[in-house]
């Protein structure tokens, strides 16, 4: 009987820290209830984001090491961005759609890129938009540069035609396959299409109301005789202005002087 009195002792000891575990998770997470309710009473232009931040608090540790392992794979990856690109897509992919910057105490993501001296905004979202429509072993078929540039034009299409579908189906564009065809005659075909489907620019409703009365006050000072005269609206703070010119003689003549 003492021998398993023994055993139930020292059971019940190795229990405790599973014990002590949970407690310190249920203070991480009263921790992050407690930010999350000063946020709401201080209030501000950055409460919302705070709050968010406090939110993210609550998944622990586990939050904060799978963005730093993510951003470790990106940095080690660099070197062989050619070979590795797809994966370093896929990290920043998790780390923006998961929101992990927060955890990192960044604000944005591309405020965790910059600081972090990671990459720029603009790459960043070119390898997540590859890693979004193409899978893996056809995106490193083509490459990161071209790869992008076939998401381009097929996002500039009114077909919905994705990337993958155009290489499964020995698709070519201005005569060529995808595969032969470089980036720079892809990106041009881009901007064709671009410009083809692209209807009129509609103008500002506001810039058209300003052009309307600009043509109509330079013909009513043309008819008080101020020949020549030209009024033009410009956009400046606060709105658009007037400017006028008019002969010095005509300006005098239409102030009675």
């Amino acid at each position: 009987m003492a021998g398993k009195t023994g055993k139930t002792s020292a059971v019940e000891g190795k229990r405790r820290p599973a014990s002590d575990r949970a407690a310190r998770a249920g203070g991480k997470a009263a921790a992050g209830d407690k930010a999350a309710a000063a946020v709401d009473k201080a209030g501000g232009a950055g409460a919302a984001l705070a709050r968010v931040r406090a939110e993210a608090v609550k998944g622990g540790g586990a939050a904060e090491k799978r963005a730093q392992a993510l951003l470790e794979l990106i940095e080690r990856r660099k070197a062989r961005i050619a070979e590795d690109f797809y994966e370093i897509g896929e990290a920043l992919r998790e780390l923006q759609r998961k929101k992990l910057y927060l955890v990192l105490g960044h604000a944005t993501f591309g405020e965790m890129l910059k600081a972090r001296g990671i990459m720029g905004l603009s790459q960043a979202k070119k390898l997540i938009g590859v890693v979004d429509a193409l899978p893996r072993d056809k995106a490193l078929t083509l490459g990161p540069e071209k790869a992008y540039a076939l998401t381009r034009y097929t996002a500039a299409t009114p077909e919905v035609d994705p990337p993958a579908w155009l290489l499964d189906q020995g698709a070519t564009i201005a005569g060529k396959r995808v595969e032969e065809i470089s980036v720079r005659e892809l990106t041009a075909e881009a901007g064709k299409v671009r410009e083809k489907t692209a209807g009129p620019k509609r103008r500002d409703p506001e810039e058209q109301r300003a052009r309307a009365t600009a043509r109509t006050a330079q013909a009513a000072l043309r008819k008080r005789g101020a020949r020549g005269a030209t009024v033009e609206a410009r956009r400046e703070k606060g709105g658009y202005w007037l400017r006028v010119e008019v002969p010095l003689e005509a300006a005098a003549a239409l102030l009675g002087e």
